[in-house]
């Protein structure tokens, strides 16, 4: 017999690698899941800096402007690159994910020290950023650009791992399926906890921790049973990013701000 669980949470329910992060669909899922966690107070902050965007608009912003020369220094802001059996550098802040989600929040919680636009962007970078740090190729391996140089079949066409995690698995395995968040949300009351407790290194190093399953494949196809076996892992990680997403906006803006 399964315990029975209680919820903490309301839930409702070239190649370069900031070209994909999790799809558009995966981030407006995140950001939806994140939404119903807000208190009222929360929401009235964010949508009078967002100034009539939506959150799930916010969430694909980083992506819908990398055409834009002038965000290219953003790029690196996307990903972090860790060699197998390498170790996380805290003192390399060479622009990578971890460093622009801690800088965002920090600016955030400084909020009156900036600009409205400047909230705004730190917004739109922080919702955008905690999808990607739960797609584990955003947080791989250098090698092969994050799964981006990995070149492999789904559905007889022609792609590569990095985007079948991004989009394709989501699009059929979890958007098509109509997906129950109150289902995946079966956690317990201790494990609500640990979830919602901040710590951007620590999720780094959770999203890399399955990074086995992600290369749990042979040759160069991507068969329907990877796709089925891998798709509760992709539910499961755009959920938590969801539920962590609206604890740092709570925790930011349920607060003056400091300065």
């Amino acid at each position: 017999m399964q315990p029975k669980y209680v919820l903490s949470f309301v839930i409702l329910f070239g190649i370069n690698m900031a070209c994909f992060a999790w799809g558009s669909e995966g981030h407006k899922m995140v950001a939806k899941i994140a939404y119903t966690q807000l208190t009222p107070s929360v929401k009235d902050s964010l949508a009078k800096y967002l100034r009539g965007t939506t959150i799930e608009e916010a969430a694909v912003w980083m992506d819908e402007i990398k055409s834009d020369k002038s965000y290219d220094f953003q790029k690196k802001w996307h990903y972090i690159n860790i060699d197998k059996d390498s170790v996380y550098n805290p003192n390399d802040t060479n622009s990578n994910i971890v460093w622009a989600i801690q800088k965002a929040m920090k600016e955030l919680k400084e909020r009156n020290k900036y600009s409205k636009e400047k909230v705004e962007i730190d917004i739109k970078i922080l919702i955008h950023l905690l999808g990607d740090l739960h797609q584990p190729l955003h947080v791989g391996y250098g090698s092969d650009i994050g799964g981006n140089s990995v070149v492999v079949y789904y559905d007889a066409t022609s792609t590569n791992l990095h985007r079948v995690w991004d989009t394709e698995i989501i699009r059929d395995q979890v958007v098509n399926q109509n997906v129950d968040w109150k289902k995946m949300s079966h956690f317990s009351k201790e494990e609500l906890a640990q979830i919602g407790r901040i710590d951007i290194v620590e999720w780094m190093k959770e999203s890399r921790s399955l990074l086995d399953t992600v290369y749990a494949f042979k040759g160069d196809n991507i068969s329907q049973k990877y796709a089925k076996q891998n798709a509760p892992v992709i539910e499961r990680q755009l959920l938590i990013a969801g539920l962590r997403l609206g604890e740092i906006l709570n925790y930011i803006f349920g607060s003056a701000p400091k300065g």
